[in-house]
């Protein structure tokens, strides 16, 4: 009698439930509940539970306590982050990581890159607080084919000779990518870059390149040799 031996019953769905009605639920099944978790999920009804342990079907003791998540009614809230100067890409990457997303992608006169950041229409600055999942769109520089800068060689070109040759371009490095040699960075030679020499009609200053680096002779006459085909 103290254990209850015998005395078993199956655990319901509690999936859509909303807590008004959880106390006459569980009574009609000698359960117990307990709500342990609050989160967010846009593609489920707000307000309701959404999880629970144990699951749906399971068999446990009458009186059981069965612990439940609840969808949380109101949308999560982030703070909006500066996108002003950022790449495309670094600001989809910071979007990324702050739960926003991109909107509508605008280009006007003037240099790249991301020159405003706009919600619903309208300015939004740093440090606003908005709604998880808002897409943001963003102005950015088109500039004009005069301000073209051609891309660079740099095969071959050790980091530091890669450098000097960006530099005198108003270039930048973008990811430096080593190859699985693990030779030295400051010795190791750059077999190829992104975007690529004589393939694009050029780059606007501070525009970034990246480069893939390599220690080993044979990789950078394989790659020669493969581009001088394509010539």
């Amino acid at each position: 009698m103290y254990t209850l031996h015998g005395e078993h019953v199956e655990v319901p769905d509690f999936k859509q439930l909303y807590p008004k009605s959880l106390d006459e639920f569980v009574e009609d099944h000698d359960l117990k509940y307990e709500i342990v978790d609050s989160v967010f999920n846009r593609t489920l009804p707000k307000g309701t539970i959404i999880d629970q342990d144990p699951a749906p079907g399971a068999t446990v003791k009458k009186g059981r306590t069965i612990y439940l998540t609840l969808n949380a009614s109101l949308n999560q809230k982030v703070s909006m982050p500066n996108l002003v100067n950022l790449s495309l890409r670094q600001a989809a990457s910071k979007l990324e990581t702050y739960g926003l997303k991109v909107g509508n992608l605008r280009y006007i006169e003037g240099l790249p890159p991301v020159i405003q950041q706009l919600y619903n229409g309208g300015e939004i600055k740093p440090g606003t607080i908005i709604t998880k999942d808002s897409e943001i769109d963003l102005v950015l520089g088109r500039g004009s084919n005069t301000g073209l800068i051609p891309v660079p060689d740099l095969f071959g070109m050790t980091i530091t000779e890669a450098r000097v040759e960006l530099e005198g371009r108003k270039l930048k490095f973008g990811n430096r990518l080593p190859d699985a040699t693990g030779a030295d960075t400051l010795t190791a030679r750059i077999y190829m870059q992104s975007p690529p020499y004589k393939k694009s009609e050029g780059l606007y200053a501070g525009a970034e390149i990246d480069v893939w680096l390599t220690g080993k002779e044979e990789i950078l006459e394989a790659e020669r040799l493969k581009n001088d085909t394509i010539e």
